[in-house]
């Protein structure tokens, strides 16, 4: 299994875990493994909805694990890339897919608070 961290910070790197070995890398290589790893299969398909089958007894580990990623990929957006996203005119899409990320996850409890201290002040004052 895949551990990885990101962060705007010098405490924290883009690093890759497999098994005992790090390895450092960019962030769009970190970006397209996560979602390779999410696309291989680690959910199930969306016809398990359709049939009844019950979740895989990882589910909300699992869906945990992608949402603590693409959290990530905001921090890395807003810090790295913000300016980009204005000059694009796209500022209001990004923040208004932010904020829905933002509540979902709070609302039903699928991470940490320590998480999301990388946003700690955006959040504040474009969530509260």
């Amino acid at each position: 299994m895949l551990v990885s961290i990101l962060s705007p910070s010098r405490r924290h790197r883009n690093t890759l875990k497999s098994s005992s070995q790090f390895k450092y890398i960019i962030i769009c290589e970190a970006i397209s493994i996560w979602l390779s790893w999410t696309d291989r299969g680690v959910l199930p398909s969306p016809s398990v909805c359709l049939t009844g089958t019950p979740f895989p007894k990882t589910f909300m580990q699992v869906a945990k694990k992608i949402l603590s990623r693409l959290f990530r990929v905001f921090v890395h957006v807003y810090i790295h890339h913000f300016d980009r996203v204005s000059q694009m005119g796209a500022e209001a899409h990004v923040n208004t897919c932010y904020k829905h990320f933002y509540y979902f996850v709070t609302e039903f409890n699928l991470t940490d608070h320590k998480e999301l201290e990388p946003l700690k002040e955006m959040t504040s004052r474009m969530c509260h």
